[in-house]
């Protein structure tokens, strides 16, 4: 089954296209807009967050971690983020919580199961679902798997995105949606602009 690194799933979304939507945020974006509203969701990697302030050093991170990503350095504990792969058994196992997450990786049918949970108000509001991001496109192949599971359910479906990556990929499913949003940030004067979007080559 394909998996997605998934930001957020944003249930009763009303501002995401027509009607009453859930909008599934998936994390990875190629740009780094400095007005960007979601920069936790710009690296395609899940990341694993810690607060000192939580931790009562009881180790159970890094005893639970598979891939011993985790260690204790001097009473303090040590994130070695090229060793994770984002399976979440530290954030699990961290019963005081000083370990959080952002993004995490769902099966398309974990996804579709959520989104439907809402069909009710789609039908009443013609509304549906909307994937967005981070970058809409950042994760094709999850795309979509999960735009043609929806369709066969979902009538009105969604994908926002900044850049069209992949025109393969986005000749592809072109036929699966109802709507596209393509934001175009401010195309000013030409340094300006890649300066703004961290652009170095």
């Amino acid at each position: 089954m394909v998996k997605g690194n998934i930001f957020n799933i944003q249930k009763f979304s009303i501002h995401d296209g027509p009607g009453i939507r859930t909008t599934v945020f998936l994390k990875g974006c190629p740009l780094q807009c400095l007005w960007c509203s979601n920069p936790e969701s710009q690296l395609e990697k899940v990341q694993i967050l810690y607060d000192e302030q939580k931790c009562v050093h009881c180790l159970n991170c890094v005893n639970s971690c598979p891939q011993k990503a985790i260690e204790n350095k001097n009473n303090h504990i040590h994130i070695h983020f090229n060793k994770c792969v984002g399976c979440l058994q530290c954030v699990h196992n961290c019963y005081q919580q000083a370990l959080s997450h952002e993004g995490e990786y769902k099966d398309v049918d974990e996804v579709v199961r959520v989104c439907l949970q809402d069909q009710d108000f789609y039908e009443e509001s013609d509304g549906g679902v909307t994937i967005s991001g981070g970058e809409g496109m950042s994760q094709p192949v999850f795309v979509k798997a999960l735009i043609t599971e929806l369709k066969n359910i979902i009538f009105m479906l969604q994908l926002k995105q900044l850049v069209i990556s992949n025109l393969t990929y986005f000749k592809n499913l072109l036929p699966y949606l109802i709507y596209f949003s393509l934001m175009l940030n401010i195309m000013i004067v030409k340094n300006i602009f890649r300066a703004l979007l961290c652009i170095t080559s």
